[in-house]
């Protein structure tokens, strides 16, 4: 009775093998059987299964001079290329900033944004109000119009007393490019627009490479 019960079931086992029943672990599609890619049990590597490089692939090697992707040795920044600006006033705090890269244009002073509002076609850009220029002469008669008297700030600011805020400022511009760029660091000239703008509040630029050469 055992013995034909041993043959019962060396009889199964053969038909699970030639079915590919995944209970038998058996050549096929089931979980006992060699995966796509090379036999695990038998000496495959998991991380490398699947790779034709590994898998003898005969296309791999084809070409003897394969490109190679350059080395990333500096973070691309995505403001770049742009431009920085310092405006420093005699007895001031020195301001700096970058232009404005934002959806929006930036919230400029009422007096300067009503220059640019003003300026001929000649004299405009596609970006003008967005300069640094224009930000930072914003920024600064901004803290300025912040602190007149109560009885002055009962009426807006007028040209005048923005020039006067603006008295001895002097600011300059530098291209901020990346590393390796033989324009980083050279001075950047105003823009038609900033190029009035400056010169309708007193603002002196200046290029320090001038003075360095």
């Amino acid at each position: 009775m055992s013995g034909h019960t041993s043959a019962t079931e060396a009889g199964g086992g053969a038909a699970a093998a030639v079915s590919g029943d995944p209970r038998a672990g058996a050549p096929g599609t089931g979980h006992g059987g060699p995966r796509a890619g090379g036999d695990h049990r038998a000496g495959g590597d998991p991380r490398t299964d699947g790779d034709p490089r590994v898998d003898g692939d005969p296309r791999v090697g084809w070409s003897a001079t394969a490109a190679h992707a350059p080395v990333l040795r500096q973070r691309r920044d995505g403001i770049l290329p742009t431009v920085a600006a310092a405006l420093s006033v005699r007895g001031q705090t020195t301001l700096t900033c970058t232009a404005g890269r934002g959806e929006e244009p930036p919230a400029l002073h009422p007096l300067v944004q009503d220059f640019l509002d003003a300026l001929a076609s000649g004299q405009r850009e596609r970006f003008t109000g967005r300069c640094a220029e224009a930000i930072l002469i914003s920024r600064h008669l901004t803290a300025a119009d912040a602190s007149r008297s109560k009885r002055a700030s009962r009426k807006p600011m007028t040209n005048g007393e923005a020039r006067k805020a603006l008295k001895h400022a002097k600011l300059t511009t530098r291209r901020i490019r990346e590393d390796g760029d033989p324009l980083h660091g050279g001075f950047a000239r105003p823009c038609r627009s900033c190029t009035a703008l400056t010169s309708h509040f007193g603002v002196r630029v200046v290029d320090p490479t001038a003075s360095e050469a």
